[in-house]
């Protein structure tokens, strides 16, 4: 699977993925504006067309996870965990230090991707994320940049 830095081109394949992972996806004109941001770090993965992404932006010494997914037909094959470690390899080498990020506490999937890729539990925002059926919390999680020792290779 090709894993490339995404380009402003690339926002329609993103919206999209993202409209069909989340409640509340972002928009085409959403991806170009963090897409033109130089603080942006993004990737995306596909051979004939993108089926899988992550975003992160750099906010001084950390980097922060703002989005990964993969589309619904794909998913379960590793994809999230090859986009993040090719995010990590660009955070590495932009001198970056620390990961961190929001998730939903009942996107297990999610959960199990980052704690299998080193991240700890920080903390928890309360009702942080709008769902269709409510609000849900978010857990905040961390780790630094880079490789993890012990850090599932699978």
């Amino acid at each position: 699977m090709t894993v490339r830095r995404a380009v402003h081109a690339d926002a329609a394949a993103l919206s999209a993925i993202h409209g069909r992972s989340f409640d509340d996806g972002w928009t085409t004109a959403d991806f170009e504006t963090w897409l033109a941001r130089p603080e942006a770090i993004a990737m995306v993965a596909g051979d004939t067309g993108i089926i899988a992404f992550g975003l992160a932006l750099e906010a001084g010494a950390d980097a922060e996870l703002l989005t990964i997914a993969t589309d619904p037909q794909s998913r379960q094959t590793g994809l999230g965990r090859q986009i993040f470690r090719a995010l990590d390899a660009e955070a590495l080498n932009r001198g970056l230090e620390r990961w961190v990020l929001e998730v939903a506490c009942n996107n297990l999937p999610a959960i199990g991707l980052y704690k299998s890729s080193g991240f700890v539990e920080i903390g928890v925002r309360k009702a942080y994320y709008r769902t269709r059926d409510g609000r849900v919390d978010a857990l905040v999680m961390s780790r630094k940049v880079g490789p993890v020792s012990g850090q599932d290779d699978a």
